[in-house]
């Protein structure tokens, strides 16, 4: 999905070269924007003075008139700022004119744009009409009137605006009138700038996605990286998995080809069971990468739990690899904490595959709250930097499958009188679903 922010106009830079000229363009862009607001808002006023003229002019405009005239011109006033298209005008407006960053509302379900949204949006229309109308008023009324001061000024006759009734400005303001007239001229930039900055603010809150949409948008980013860290892990254990598996029993088949022709049947067998079930598992992982629909998710073949220690067993042997289970499942363990803790052993007998040099032993110990885990196995006694290693994806990953059901995982060597051993260690906190 591309950047939102990659989309929209940055706000205009206000410093380095030409940074006078820049701030120049926000002034004038937000002029241009305020007087479109000041349009539209002396055509409201226009209809507001027009209904209460009708008013004034009773009994000469009949009442039922004016009442029929009211039903038919207020809602009509009053709905526009509510409905989508001016929604998307003062949107587009805000980020073209001001450099407002407002990010895009998600569409709701039905297309339809929420109470919540279109009440936003009013607020903000509303407040462009105000300061709109207020710069407006300010240009027409202020802008004349510096001039006409300061042509009074300098000799020119002018018949603007009397403060004092039968009395030019110039006259009535005396000394005053230059300041008055250069006061004008700077509040009016300021005024708009100032009222342009205020609008600048307001769009994001007003027009962007309210608070719920927001946390809802956080929620589905946190979910999408989960999942996306899950299929990271489910590839790496299960595709991971059988490269070790077939390149153990392709080595194996090798070194017995004339010797044991019976044992290289079976090795060949289980590379062709480990095949078929990695291609299982990576056309499950890319069909959910390539669909959004769950109910057009290709299924997969369920993931195996800690009661498939047997099965794993007899894998590891059929490599040529001896792995021991010490300790029992404990009745009642729920089936994801199952899962991830079979995962953990799958991928730690792998690594002992991968790097050990004897038999591997699991352990088992479980309370009524917590399951804990051991896998060792010895390891040639290299450099300590040979050792650490070990410890990549593969225990990122063991890691990442205990914190998914709240548990811990430290994994490292230790020394011992008898050589260095690589110990996993997990505990995997769980209840019984009667609990």
């Amino acid at each position: 999905m591309p950047d939102p922010d990659l989309a929209r106009p940055a706000p205009p830079s206000s410093g380095g070269d030409g940074g006078t000229g820049a701030r120049a363009s926000v002034v004038v862009r937000a002029g241009v924007y305020l007087v479109l607001g000041g349009v539209v808002a002396a055509a409201y006023a226009v209809l507001g003075v027009g209904l209460w003229q009708l008013v004034d002019a009773a009994p000469q405009v009949p009442l039922p008139m004016t009442v029929a005239i009211a039903v038919v011109a207020v809602p009509l006033g009053a709905l526009p700022p509510f409905l989508a298209p001016i929604r998307e005008l003062e949107t587009a407006a805000a980020r073209s004119l001001l450099g407002a960053g407002v990010d895009d509302v998600p569409a709701p379900p039905g297309g339809q744009l929420r109470p919540d949204d279109r009440a936003r949006a009013a607020a903000f229309f509303g407040a462009h009409l105000i300061l709109g109308g207020a710069i407006l008023v300010g240009l027409l009324a202020g802008l004349p009137t510096a001039v006409g001061l300061l042509g009074a000024a300098l000799g020119v006759p002018s018949d603007g605006i009397q403060l004092v009734p039968g009395e030019s400005t110039a006259a009535a303001l005396g000394p005053w009138a230059i300041p008055v007239a250069l006061a004008i001229l700077v509040a009016l930039p300021l005024g708009t700038a100032l009222a342009g900055s205020i609008m600048r603010a307001l769009a994001p809150p007003l027009l962007g996605p309210g608070p719920e949409q927001r946390a809802a948008a956080e929620r589905a980013r946190i979910a999408a990286l989960a999942e996306r860290n899950r299929l990271a892990r489910e590839l790496h254990d299960s595709v991971g998995h059988a490269l070790t598996v077939t390149t153990l029993q392709a080595t194996a088949a090798e070194r017995l080809l004339s010797r044991d022709p019976d044992a290289v049947r079976e090795a060949l067998r289980a590379i062709q069971d480990t095949g078929r079930s990695a291609l299982a598992d990576l056309d499950h992982a890319l069909g959910l990468l390539r669909s959004d629909d769950a109910a057009a998710r290709p299924a997969r073949a369920p993931d195996r739990t800690l009661d498939d220690l047997p099965r794993l067993v007899a894998e590891s042997a059929a490599a040529g690899h001896t792995l021991g289970v010490d300790g029992d499942v404990p009745p009642g363990l729920p089936g994801v904490v199952s899962r991830e803790a079979y995962a953990i052993v799958a991928e730690a007998a792998v690594n002992a595959w991968r790097h050990g040099s004897g038999p591997a032993r699991v352990r088992l110990d479980a309370s009524d709250s917590v399951l804990g885990l051991e896998i060792a196995n010895p390891v040639p006694t290299t450099s300590g930097a040979g050792r650490a290693d070990r410890a990549g994806r593969g225990v990122v990953g063991m890691r990442e499958r205990a914190h998914v059901v709240g548990g811990t995982l430290e994994a490292g060597a230790s020394d011992a009188p008898d050589g260095a051993t690589w110990v996993v260690r997990a505990r995997l906190p769980w209840r019984r679903a009667d609990d």
